[in-house]
């Protein structure tokens, strides 16, 4: 009985050590990964500040990326501030608020499906949400994207400006609210809300389709670009 609990204990001691080198060697990739990949970035985190970034890569609820040691109040603040040396960085996506993709396209290898540069993310789109009809316009400057939309149908039809715009990894991100009593009275709706809206983009920049949350419920929407 004991020489069996010795073998039980020796087997379980091996299996303990090859679990923990083989997180060690997936978080060596990951890091690995990160150190080569393309991407450069604006990111806001979840206290509001921001900062610039290259080499992203996400894992599961892990953000990692190499970043400018400074964070700024501000978004132009950051892409006007001067470099101040990078550091490799890994914190959970909760700290992330959003991310912008820099407009820099660079040849790689195929990766099997559509991988849109920022000019991909440009246009204007016939709008379905909930059943909802309506119109979105993104555009682009200085490497960021901004845009409007519009439901003829609700409130008084007026045009609405995006907040928080952001692409990561082939989606769309932004959010439509109206938080103020000027943006109330213009937009001509009942009372204060926060829509975010995050959306794929599909048939090679032609279909945008996904989903916003408004009062905790997820609904589905979908965008056609317009020919």
């Amino acid at each position: 009985m004991e020489s069996n609990s010795i073998a039980d204990k020796k087997h379980i001691k091996i299996a303990a050590v090859s679990l923990s080198a083989g997180i060690l060697a997936a978080v060596i990739l990951l890091f690995l990964l990160a150190a080569f990949a393309r991407y450069d970035a604006l990111v806001k985190d979840a206290a509001g500040n921001f900062y610039r970034a290259r080499s992203l890569f996400i894992a599961g609820n892990v953000f990692i990326c190499s970043r400018d040691s400074s964070n700024y109040p501000t978004k132009q603040g950051a892409l006007q501030g001067k470099d101040t040396g990078r550091t490799l960085s890994l914190v959970s996506m909760k700290q992330v608020e959003y991310i912008e993709i820099s407009a820099k396209d660079e040849a790689g290898p195929a990766l099997g499906a559509w991988q849109p540069s920022l000019k991909d993310y440009v246009g204007d789109y016939t709008v379905n949400a909930a059943g909802n009809h309506g119109y979105l316009s993104l555009r682009a400057s200085g490497g960021s994207l901004y845009g409007t939309i519009r439901f003829p149908d609700w409130g008084r039809g007026a045009t609405e400006y995006l907040k928080n715009v952001g692409i990561y990894n082939g989606k769309l991100y932004f959010t439509r609210s109206v938080t103020t009593p000027q943006e109330l009275r213009r937009i001509g709706a009942s009372a204060y809300f926060t829509q975010r809206y995050s959306g794929e983009y599909l048939r090679s920049g032609s279909l945008i389709r996904g989903y916003y949350i408004v009062n905790k419920e997820r609904k589905q929407w979908e965008a056609y670009r317009n020919r």
